[in-house]
């Protein structure tokens, strides 16, 4: 038990806001594992990362603990135990298979790899030097190769907590419901850090289909859902008459919401959705408060409390602020954006992507926003494609049109060399764990 008292450092640990707020809420219900119909109190959740805690005892500060689990108690165990022996918590994705995560953690430099139950330890000789006090390391979705890491000290996660919790107005009384990965840089945010700072409970999906969550947020009472658009959708097309009570605030994240998607859930709801937009490096960067943004389209909302933007001449977006997991506190994101008359942020797309089409500039993000802004698209994302020696743009396209549908209202906005050439349509995209279009399972498809 000693061992717990001796873990913080100069910094304030998450195991010490964690203890705090354990003295503080007693023996409040904080998790909930939806599918079993299990409860963790503070105390269980307590006892359980205590008894993870003697498995880390060999480790040595600093070094990097790997492991893949579902939504549940054991994560925030697993995870709470990580910060209570002082070392790195890098949480791989569900999804994952063994041997991807195996090779993931052992050349992140990983120690050790908790996965399905087991330890895996690594051959520490000639590991990579890490940087003091970093508590967590947040992976990329890493689309090729390895996944980028993003490596967090405790300030970086508590203030991106606390911008959250107080812009979002997220109170002690709510409760969360965990749909998202929880080790994800949107997971961390919204339910991880608004759990261990302020006792805001996390009801844990791993596996489901939407009707259950419906059902769920009437039955766990709750109030607070973090999704992302493909799931604001699925929901928005369920039977008139369905109830989300007391669901009291949606939140998008993730990728873009289509403003058809939103005015659809409102509708069927009467609730609005909340855009927000943030990135691994930075966390939360701004977020539409009244929900009235996503239901044209026009932003992702201001920034949140404690995060500055600034755009470069070429409107580069630049996040400065405590949350910020990189040198000198200032990251320049590869989006571009400008600012509309409310002082609202737009994004543009990224950076750089430019194609060369028949000795003319283009850039795929025009064609996306428009496809976005059509009836009927929920999604969509284009690229450059190199088929028989010629560049030439490709689409996908979420959508219940028929192409010849899509043409037309394409021709009727942009010059004929700016067209794609090659589409795939279909209802529901490919996406990523974290709710992104799979742009090379897209690929495979033209």
């Amino acid at each position: 038990m000693a061992r717990t008292t001796k873990t913080a450092g100069a910094e304030a640990s998450l195991w010490k806001i964690w203890e705090g707020t354990l003295h503080r809420i007693g023996d409040k219900v904080l998790v909930v594992e939806a599918g079993e119909g299990r409860a963790w109190t503070a105390a269980e959740l307590q006892a359980a990362a205590l008894a993870r805690l003697a498995q880390l005892a060999d480790c040595r500060r600093g070094e990097r603990i790997a492991f893949r689990l579902p939504n549940g108690a054991d994560w925030f165990a697993l995870f709470l135990a990580i910060q209570a022996a002082g070392l790195a918590a890098m949480p791989l994705d569900a999804g994952l298979p063994n041997e991807a995560c195996l090779e993931t953690a052992r050349r992140l430099g990983a120690s050790a790899l908790f996965l399905d139950g087991a330890w895996h330890h690594f051959n520490k000789r000639g590991s990579l030097r890490f940087r003091p006090g970093i508590c967590c390391v947040k992976l990329t979705s890493g689309s090729t190769g390895l996944p980028k890491i993003i490596e967090c000290r405790p300030g970086h996660l508590l203030a991106d907590g606390a911008n959250i919790i107080g812009t979002m107005g997220l109170r002690a009384v709510d409760r969360n419901l965990a749909a998202v990965p929880l080790g994800h840089s949107y997971g961390l945010g919204n339910v991880v850090l608004p759990l261990l700072l302020r006792g805001i409970p996390a009801v844990c999906a791993a596996n489901y289909v939407p009707r259950q969550l419906v059902e769920w947020i009437g039955l766990h009472g709750i109030t607070v859902l973090p999704a992302v658009p493909a799931l604001f959708r699925v929901l928005a097309a369920l039977p008139s008459g369905t109830s989300l009570a007391p669901l009291r605030l949606a939140i998008s994240a993730g990728a873009p919401l289509a403003p058809e998607v939103a005015r659809a859930f409102r509708e069927r709801f009467g609730l609005p959705i909340h855009n927000f937009y943030g990135s691994s490096e930075t966390g939360g960067i701004c977020y539409d408060r009244t929900g009235s943004a996503s239901l044209d389209g026009r932003s992702v909302g201001k920034p949140l409390r404690g995060v500055t933007v600034t755009l470069s001449a070429r409107g580069r977006i630049e996040v400065s602020g405590l949350a910020v997991a990189v040198p000198r506190g200032r990251h320049r994101l590869p989006d571009q954006g400008e600012w509309n008359g409310r002082k609202e942020l737009i994004l543009l797309g990224r950076t750089g992507g430019g194609a060369n089409i028949g000795g003319k500039k283009v850039h795929p993000s025009e064609i996306e926003r428009l496809l976005r802004s059509l009836p009927a698209v929920s999604d969509a994302v284009v690229w450059t494609a190199h088929v028989g020696g010629r560049d030439l743009l490709a689409a996908a396209v979420e959508t219940s049109l028929e192409r010849s549908e899509l043409e037309r209202s394409l021709a009727a906005q942009l010059p004929a060399w700016k067209l794609p050439k090659r589409y795939f349509l279909a209802r529901e995209l490919p996406r990523t764990a974290r709710g992104k279009l799979d742009l090379p399972a897209l690929r495979r498809q033209l």
